[in-house]
């Protein structure tokens, strides 16, 4: 098993640029998070007032656990589940935590960017006529439809009720209800709107069942929505990170080139006041309260994909030397300007919509009505605003583009752990055409279990999957990794490994910045992100409730469901280190590195230099072996030895204002 596991890291790909990593990365953690819930937390939690706990959360959780990831990926070229038997025995579980986290992640996900697809198709139906959420005059609308563009037709007098307008008479005659007439229905306001967007993506496009014991047959539309988006993931990965670290120069990009344009015209809007007054006004006082501390906790974990495997995946194909802190930079800062561009992107349409519907209401009452996160602000309420737009075709066209391309470089990312997981562990399938059925397989495997996405429940399933496997695994996994880090293997042999990878700061700014390792990040690591991460937890079970979907509360069997996926996903690390200890009986041996831990160790490549950090020496600069390859067991005072391409010694000068530590210490970073 050994053996196979070395095999696998001397074989693995590398990137092709080191930009195909960085956007990768972008790729990977600006998703539709960003999109439909940073806007949505910012407007609940106090406007611009949220950015305090957010920067804060940032700079003490989502930096420090990123430039962990990363390292730990750079540093073995392993994903998750070896590298973590590599590095610590008894808690090979977190690996196996991560990539169920990734194999539900996988499922569920596609169905959203198959929702995309949907409607970017039937956007196009805007170019002949109407686009299908326009009225309320269809087969699938019920009383309760409501279209303000056709009230405005009404003359005065007349009430308007399901796509028509009547006269005084006719709605005093006619009844909405067994109890009560149009102008009575209308009058009194027992009218629970809901708009022909709503009721097109209800009862149309998802055909929505009353609850979740509503199952029913998959819709065939969906069914094919949902195969072309695994189609679509194939192809982009067929030659692997070849393949995709090309496609994401386009995926990771174009998207922000959309938002900006989005951003300019929903500015220019009538009412977009009112949604940017919504969004940033700030409220310093809900601060007080703990609720926006846990948004800020929760949002900054997830939408930058911690926890989940794919970060050490992504940064296992990087060279050994790459700088990871540019990386963390430009990932981790990248994604909060995006998320506030967002910001700026939705709220103006939000308060466009919501002046048009709810002229009657204050500003912040309409807009918090239509401030919703999640699908419901994607699928139902942008859309719904974009429709009011001369060519809403052209502007649904750009909007659901937007979100197939945000959807589908996450999706890639956590489509290539699963496959990279399986490759490692068995090396004898790295061979383009085994690793094309790998890939082929984990598709129409994943593209099979997500079918139940596309019954009349797949909302609620995908509500239930999110909120039990997407949530608490992740937190608990990245505090068991922190803490491994930090006490079991040890925070000065991990800044040592970083050190032995970086070297030297490249100038005076990124010396200034603390590169490679300043005392910022090994006090985040031993004190603050764990201890925040703990926090986070604890206010999780403390603040948890019955989960629901809009007015729909979920069943106590349907959260027996819940927990059981959640804790599928956590028992791996009890039930692996419970494991390894019947069997081992040697803690010691279970809480140490391997004697394959590390990725120069195992290679013996020359893209791994070594450096005088790693062999405790008072200078930092590179050991000058002409191949790279190090015998420290044979190094004295006065020569070094290196290896040839044979691995045979032969002896180099040696510098003489270098001093050696004793040889038993050599391997104190391995």
């Amino acid at each position: 098993m050994e053996e196979e596991e070395k095999t696998a890291v001397k074989e693995r790909e590398k990137w092709g640029h080191k930009i195909d990593f960085i956007l990768s990365c972008l790729g990977y953690a600006v998703g539709l998070g960003n999109i439909w819930r940073f806007p949505y937390l910012c407007g609940r939690n106090g406007g611009a007032a949220f950015l305090i706990p957010y920067f804060l959360m940032m700079i003490f959780a989502g930096f420090p656990v990123f430039y962990l990831e990363l390292a730990l990926g750079q540093y073995t070229s392993l994903t998750p589940h070896l590298l973590y038997r590599r590095m610590s025995p008894i808690f090979t579980g977190v690996g196996y935590t991560m990539l169920t986290v990734s194999a539900y992640t996988v499922i569920y996900y596609n169905i959203i960017i198959a929702w995309s697809i949907y409607y970017f198709c039937a956007s196009f139906q805007g170019i002949t006529g109407d686009l299908p959420w326009r009225f309320c005059n269809n087969t699938w609308n019920t009383d309760e439809c409501y279209d303000d563009k056709r009230e405005k037709e009404c003359r005065g007098g007349e009430y308007y009720f399901k796509g028509n307008c009547y006269n005084e008479t006719v709605a005093n005659t006619i009844r909405a209800k067994p109890e009560q007439t149009i102008a009575q229905f209308v009058r009194n306001g027992t009218w629970q709107r809901e708009t022909a967007a709503q009721q097109y993506n209800k009862y149309y496009v998802l055909n929505e069942a009353a609850g979740i014991e509503g199952i029913g047959w998959p819709k065939g539309d969906l069914v094919c929505a949902l195969l072309g988006a695994w189609i679509l993931v194939f192809f982009c990965l067929v030659k692997g990170i070849k393949s995709s670290g090309k496609v994401v120069y386009f995926t990771a990009t174009f998207p922000y080139v959309l938002l900006i344009i989005l951003c300019i015209r929903g500015n220019l809007l009538p009412g977009a006041g009112d949604g940017i007054e919504f969004f940033i006004v700030p409220n310093i006082s809900l601060l007080a309260s703990s609720q926006p501390w846990i948004d800020a906790a929760h949002q900054i974990f997830f939408s930058l994909s911690m926890g989940g495997g794919s970060l050490t995946t992504l940064a296992s194909y990087n060279i050994f030397n790459n700088n990871l802190m540019r990386d963390t930079l430009i990932v981790v800062l990248g994604n909060s300007v995006t998320s506030i561009l967002a910001g700026f992107t939705i709220f103006p349409i939000i308060g466009y919509i919501a002046k048009a519907v709810y002229p009657e209401k204050s500003a912040r009452e309409r807009v918090s009505i239509f401030a919703k996160s999640g699908t419901t602000l994607a699928f139902v309420a942008y859309p719904d605003a974009l429709d009011r737009l001369p060519t809403p075709w052209v502007w649904c066209l750009l909007f659901f583009f937007m979100l197939i391309l945000l959807g589908i470089d996450s999706q890639f990312v956590v489509v290539e752990v699963l496959v990279t997981a399986i490759v490692d562990q068995f090396p004898q399938l790295r061979k383009f055409r085994k690793k094309t059925i790998v890939l082929f397989s984990v598709c129409l495997m994943s593209f099979t279990f997500g079918l139940l996405l596309t019954t009349p429940i797949g909302t609620y399933v995908l509500t239930l999957v999110d909120t039990y496997a997407g949530g608490i695994p992740l937190l608990i996994a990245c505090l068991v990794e922190v803490l491994m880090v930090a006490y079991v293997y040890g925070y000065k042999r991990f800044i040592g490994n970083i050190k032995e990878m970086m070297g030297k700061p490249p100038n005076r700014v990124w010396k200034l910045l603390g590169y490679p390792v300043n005392p910022f990040w090994w006090i985040c690591w031993i004190a603050i992100t764990p201890a925040l991460l703990l926090a986070t937890l604890i206010m999780n079970f403390v603040n948890h409730s019955r989960t629901t979907m809009g007015s729909y509360t979920f069943p106590v069997w349907a959260e027996i469901v819940g927990w059981c996926i959640m804790l599928s996903c956590v028992l791996w690390i009890p039930g692996v280190a419970l494991y390894r200890v019947c069997a081992t009986r040697n803690w010691k041996k279970l809480t140490k590195p391997t004697d394959h831990w590390g990725r120069c160790s195992q290679q013996q490549s020359v893209d791994c230099p070594i450096y005088k950090a790693d062999l405790e020496l008072n200078s930092k600069e590179q050991i000058d072996c002409p191949y790279g390859l190090l015998y420290p067991a044979l190094m004295n005072d006065s020569e070094e030895i290196c290896r040839d391409q044979n691995s045979l010694p032969y002896s180099v000068p040696f510098a003489s204002s270098v001093h050696v530590a004793d040889s038993d210490n050599l391997h104190k970073y391995r």
